[in-house]
Formats: C-alpha cells, structure tokens, sequence
C-alpha cells in the first residue's frame, strides 16, 4: 500500500479478486483469466515526468531500468499462448524486481 493513494490500493485489490473469481468461473470451460501488475513502465504518461525522474526510478529498480512497452507485451503474448495453458487465476508482477523485499 501506499500512504494517500486507498483509492489505488483498493481498486488493486478488487483486480485481484475480479481475476480470481473470474478464472474460477471460466475455468470448466477451458479459459483462463490473469492480470498482469506492471511496474514503471516507459509510456508517455512516465516519460513526461522527465529523465531525472525516470532515473531516479530506474535506481530503485533491481534490474537497473524501467521497463518498456515491449517487456509487458510480450508477457501479455505468452499468456495468450498455449504455453501458459496451466496458469490461470494468478497475479504476474512484471517490474524488474522492484517489489522483491
């Protein structure tokens, strides 16, 4: 959680609980449902923050750098492949390490 943002936090959680709830519905019929938890990802909205900023993210990060649209649309990609047809009902963090404690 963070301190003055509930109303993040709570919406969060609710995508947490939509994604359960659906995949435990849609599972007998062979769909499944995940969400995906992005970190600090490289868009228009983080960029216009300007480069310190950005560097200052990257600093926090495990891996050295935000990431890029291109690492959530992959992911995104391999769950829509059979090879993930086992996972469902799950939270995938794709932040670069980020949130490791």
């Amino acid at each position: 959680g963070f301190t003055q943002l509930a109303h993040y936090c709570a919406s969060k959680a609710g995508v947490l609980g939509f994604t359960r709830a659906l995949a435990l519905e849609l599972a007998p019929y062979g769909i499944n449902v995940n969400a995906i938890a992005p970190g600090v990802i490289e868009t228009p909205g983080t960029t216009s923050l300007g480069k310190e900023t950005l560097e200052s993210f990257a600093k926090m990060i495990p891996q050295g750098r935000v990431g890029k649209p291109e690492d959530i649309a992959k992911l995104v990609v391999f769950l829509a492949s059979d090879d993930s047809s086992y996972i469902t009902g799950q939270l995938i963090v794709c932040d670069g390490g980020y949130t490791l404690p």
